[in-house]
Formats: structure tokens, C-alpha cells, sequence
């Protein structure tokens, strides 16, 4: 579909939901399904693509998907050892891809170098599905990309790097936690304003997480000056970055290749690479005939808990649209006790919704029974995942580690992959922890006051010690803080480390 026929389509689109409102009771028999996917032609289509693998975290307190690409990132595969499938697939020479790569270079250099023309072929001819599913949602994003970066004053060239990091998929979750199309740690995403709670995050909102990685990107380049840096550092951490540097003795990233971590030297040969493929698409015989784009939208501000399955029927729209349009809503609804919530609905609603907006907002209150498995007085499990620790488990969803372990009779911090834990909230009435008949004659032990900080006071690592139980131990001290004072870039302690924990 071009987009010479767009307006077209929504005005056509409109007069269909004209038809739709006659009677309250042609709404009953009427399913309501996407309003850009049945109204409009066949040959259009709305978030299709399963090409990512899913990963389903098995978890009753919070279905997330987990996008990873299906492709090893760390390696490519030459054009010689492919089997070509296709009708036509055009065989280009390093030279003119070289000069290629020179007409597309503005702000950010595109160096030509053997592992960005690996890519290319990767790309290009064996990942040619992949690749075309990519053009498929670039339409979607791109144009906001643009518009935020421009604003900061960003090149317009990082667009293709939210690519790298997430296929452009909002939801996307690598396995060490990073979340949304520009794959935020959850504490970097904290450090530029991205807001994460129980009930949303903020990492998975395109546009706020598209502020905040220009933010990021911005700050890595003033820090070393160099586009092609400041994109490894975005991948790996500027720490790691300055480490290649050091063992190299040298400051250019090609120069300090090898230095750096196995992944950090394919992401920006693939950025490369991706940036070449889709600007050239078409000589290389990459054609998208179904693209998708942005529903358009309008915000609304919303200032009392919603549920949006009844919203969705009110304003009679698809409630996947407003589920797409509000990726950062964790669990299909606005929490209790926020004020001017930014609401995006459908923008042909948006008459409906304003001239309504009383009665609509009165009928789709939320009545807390949406997530009861992890309501007020409920109990649910988390499923650990590869990397967690008991303490961060405790952290990330505000339980003490004690509680914790009394929860799940666990007598140490040792947990694996696919445990399920059990996990009470606020209000309930969680069983007393199951006692062998060694242990139920004890006496309990006393709680522990907890310690007063000392100024240059230092910790010595226990066995079993995570960053959570040491925090827990001293008055007015943090994970945030521990790791802080001595500069770590992960939660992994060693027996005997030693810790400054006083100012």
C-alpha cells in the first residue's frame, strides 16, 4: 500500500465505522476487531511476523514475552556458503559496496571493513525473511525516531541501532533484563528517566524510551567524542570500552577490535551493515509489498484507574490496538492514584471519546479482579530465570529476603533456572514456614537490629552474601548505593571481597 493512498483509507475506514453505531444491538452481534486490520483491504496488515523466536516466561504474576533473535549476532556467514533460494539475488562487489557506503555516510562514519560486508550478506541473502520483516515495521517507528533524534540533535543515521538492539519490537526482553526497543537495563533506564513500577515500565513506551536512549547516546558521545565508540559503549558500557582502549593502547574502535567484549565487535558492523541493507534494498532485490505503519493516535490524560478491555469496548476499537498503543501498561490497565496519565487511543475516536469521556471513563473503571493473581491479599510465582539472584528476585517485587525464603521453606540463597517461587503481596496471610522436626523445637532467632553506617566503613563478603543482604544490614543503605562507592557493574560478589559501605 503506498502512502500516496493512506488518507484515502482512513476516510474510508471512518465511513466503516459510521455503519458500526447504528444500534446497541448490531454492536452486541458485531465482534470487534482491529480497526486497521478488517476494515481496511486484504493487502493490508497490522503487526504480523513471528520470525523472532518467544520466549514465554512461565510466570502466573506476569506473562512477558521475550523476543530474541534467532540468529547468532556474534557470527555471519559468507555468500559463498549460502544456498540461494530466491529468484534473483544480486551479487555485489566489496568495491561498490564501499562506495555505497560512502554516499550513505553523513554524521556517523561507515567504515567498509570485512565484517560489515559479512553482515551485509548476512542480511541480505540469508536472512532475506528476516530482513523484509524489518522493512515490514520500519514504517511504524522510523518516523518518530527521526522526529526525537532530531530534537536532541542527534544523527538521524541511530534510528537503525533500536534495529540491533530489538528487531523493533517494544516488548522486546533480552535475558539479562533489558527491555523496550532501545533494550534498557533497568537502572540505566531509571538514570534517564524512564519510570518502572509494579504496574508499567516506561523502557517498553517507544517515544519516552527513544528520548531517553538520545539522552544516553548524546552523553556516550561527549564522553569519548566518537560516534563509532559511543555506539560499543551503548552495547557494552563505556567502562568496557575504556578497558579495549587501555589493553590496546590505541582509541579507534577498529583499532581496539579485538580488546573489546565478542558481542560489542559484531553490534556495530551489524548497525553497519542493517543501515546499508535497508537504504539499498531494493538493488539487492529485498522488496516489501505489505508494509505496515503507526495506527495513528491521540493522547488523552487520564487521571483514575482504567481497565483498558472495558475502555476498548466503550470506545468500541480493538483492545490489541490499545494494548499497542500503550505497550508500557504492564498488565492491560491505569493504576489507582495517578494524575494527567498519558492515554493514547485511536485518533478516529478521539470525537467519541472527548464528547463521552464521563460516561466512557465511568463504565471502565478499574474493579481490581484484571490481575487478581496478584492482587491485594493474593499470592503468585516468579519463575527464575538464568542470572537472578534471591536478593534481586526480594527487590524487584518488594519483598524482604527473609519473607522470601520463609515463603518457599528456603534455608539458603540457592536458586536455579526454572525454580517457581512463591510470592504473597500486601495484605495476605502466607503460611508459617514449614519446620523439620530438628528444627521445630528451636527457639527463633531474635531479629537483628539493623547497623549503623560508619564513616570508611568497609564489609567483608560473606559466602551466600548477596548486594540486597548487605544493604539490609546497614541504616540508610542501598543496592544503588553499594554498587555506586565501588564502581560495580553487575550484582556478582565473591567470598571475601571487601566493600565500602560508609561514606
Amino acid at each position: 500500500m503506498s502512502l500516496n493512498n493512506y488518507p484515502l483509507l482512513v476516510l474510508w475506514t471512518g465511513l466503516c465505522f459510521l455503519g458500526s453505531f447504528s444500534t446497541k444491538a448490531q454492536q452486541s452481534q458485531t465482534e470487534i476487531d482491529s480497526t486497521f486490520t478488517v476494515e481496511f483491504p486484504p493487502d493490508y496488515h497490522l503487526f504480523l511476523g513471528d520470525l523472532e523466536e518467544e520466549v514465554v516466561a512461565a510466570t502466573a504474576a506476569q506473562e512477558e514475552e521475550v523476543y530474541q533473535l534467532s540468529f547468532d549476532t556474534t557470527s555471519a556467514i559468507s555468500i559463498e556458503n549460502i544456498i540461494q533460494e530466491y529468484d534473483y539475488i544480486p551479487s555485489v562487489s566489496d568495491e561498490l559496496v564501499q562506495d555505497r557506503l560512502s554516499c550513505l555516510q553523513n554524521r556517523i562514519p561507515l567504515n567498509f571493513h570485512e565484517r560489515v560486508r559479512l553482515f551485509i550478506d548476512y542480511f541480505s541473502v540469508r536472512r532475506r525473511e528476516y530482513t523484509l520483516t524489518i522493512m515490514q515495521r520500519k514504517n511504524i517507528y522510523f518516523p518518530m525516531f527521526e522526529k526525537v533524534l532530531a530534537e536532541h540533535g542527534m544523527p538521524d543515521e541511530l534510528k537503525y541501532l533500536s534495529i540491533i538492539e530489538s528487531a523493533l519490537k517494544p516488548t522486546a526482553r533480552s535475558r539479562v533484563g533489558a527491555l523496550g526497543l532501545w533494550q534498557f537495563m533497568p537502572y540505566t533506564g531509571r538514570q534517564f528517566g524512564l519510570k518502572q513500577n509494579f504496574y508499567m515500565d516506561e523502557r517498553m513506551d517507544p517515544e519516552k524510551a527513544t528520548h531517553a536512549a538520545a539522552k544516553y547516546l548524546r552523553s556516550l558521545y561527549k564522553m569519548f567524542g566518537d560516534w563509532e565508540l559511543a555506539i560499543a559503549a551503548y552495547n557494552c558500557g563505556p567502562g568496557n570500552v575504556r578497558k579495549a582502549q587501555r589493553r590496546s593502547g590505541k582509541k579507534h574502535f577498529w583499532d581496539i577490535y579485538h580488546k573489546l567484549p565478542r558481542e560489542t565487535r559484531s553490534y556495530l558492523p551489524q548497525f553497519v551493515a542493517m543501515m546499508y541493507v535497508l537504504n539499498y534494498a531494493e538493488v539487492h532485490n529485498l522488496i516489501q509489498e505489505f508494509p505496515n505503519y503507526e495506527i495513528p493516535s491521540e493522547a488523552v490524560y487520564i487521571s483514575q484507574a482504567v481497565d483498558l478491555g472495558k475502555l476498548a469496548k466503550e470506545m468500541n476499537v480493538c483492545y490489541e490496538d490499545l494494548k499497542t498503543l500503550n505497550p508500557a501498561l504492564r498488565f492491560g490497565y491505569i493504576p489507582k492514584g495517578v494524575e494527567n496519565f498519558k492515554l493514547r487511543i485511536p485518533s478516529m475516536r478521539l470525537d467519541h471519546f472527548l464528547n463521552n469521556s464521563k460516561e466512557i471513563l465511568e463504565a471502565s473503571k478499574y474493579d481490581g479482579k484484571l490481575v487478581a493473581v496478584k492482587g491485594k491479599g493474593e499470592k503468585y510465582y516468579h519463575v527464575v530465570r538464568s542470572g537472578e539472584s534471591l536478593g534481586l528476585i526480594a527487590q524487584r517485587n518488594r519483598v524482604s529476603l527473609s519473607k522470601l525464603r520463609v515463603w518457599n521453606n528456603l534455608y539458603h540463597n540457592r536458586i536455579y533456572p526454572g525454580q517457581k517461587l512463591v510470592i504473597y503481596s500486601a495484605g495476605a496471610t502466607p503460611p508459617q514456614r514449614t519446620q523439620s522436626k530438628s528444627s521445630a523445637s528451636q527457639t527463633p532467632k531474635p531479629v537483628t537490629p539493623k547497623l549503623v553506617l560508619g564513616s570508611g566503613q568497609v564489609y567483608v563478603v560473606q559466602s551466600g552474601d548477596t548486594l540486597w543482604d548487605i544493604a539490609n544490614k546497614f541504616k540508610g543503605l542501598t543496592v544503588e548505593k553499594i554498587k555506586q562507592m565501588n564502581k560495580l557493574s553487575s550484582s556478582k560478589l565473591k567470598p571475601g571481597q571487601r566493600l565500602r559501605i560508609g561514606g
